[in-house]
């Protein structure tokens, strides 16, 4: 019943929000990934579930980064291009090399920050924004 409702969510979204989504299930991985790490855990499903959570995130990541409109977009475009890219590889590094769990915070806080900016393009384009921050 919830997936139902969050793929109906998803769908009738607005493309704005479409991308805020995709920002908030980013920032809820990252943060899951941090939490992990903090515990210190060497249960197997604790590291399991930290690198899914790592990979959910290049994953968004990387369909952020393939739907930008970088004709229409021009030089935005190329900058959250460019960002996209160095988080996407700075996980990618953390993935490999060990846990970083302040570097993944700081990838939380930039992604929070263009998170807040696309919801005032949201704001501009349709006026009041959809309710909440949503768990995809």
């Amino acid at each position: 019943m919830i997936n139902a409702y969050l793929e109906n969510m998803v769908f009738t979204a607005n493309p704005l929000r479409q991308v805020i989504l995709l920002y908030d299930k980013a920032i809820s991985c990252l943060e899951e990934a941090v939490e992990i790490m903090e515990k210190g855990s060497q249960d197997y499903e604790d590291i399991k579930a930290k690198y899914q959570a790592l990979g959910r995130a290049t994953e968004i990541l990387t369909v952020l980064k393939l739907t930008l409109n970088r004709e229409e977009g021009g030089e935005i475009a190329k900058n959250l291009e460019d960002i996209y890219e160095a988080l996407s590889k700075d996980l990618i590094r953390i993935t490999i090399e060990g846990d970083e769990p302040e570097t993944i915070k700081k990838m939380v806080k930039i992604l929070k920050d263009l998170r807040e900016s696309w919801e005032e393009v949201e704001r501009r384009v349709y006026g009041k924004p959809e309710t909440g921050t949503y768990a995809v």
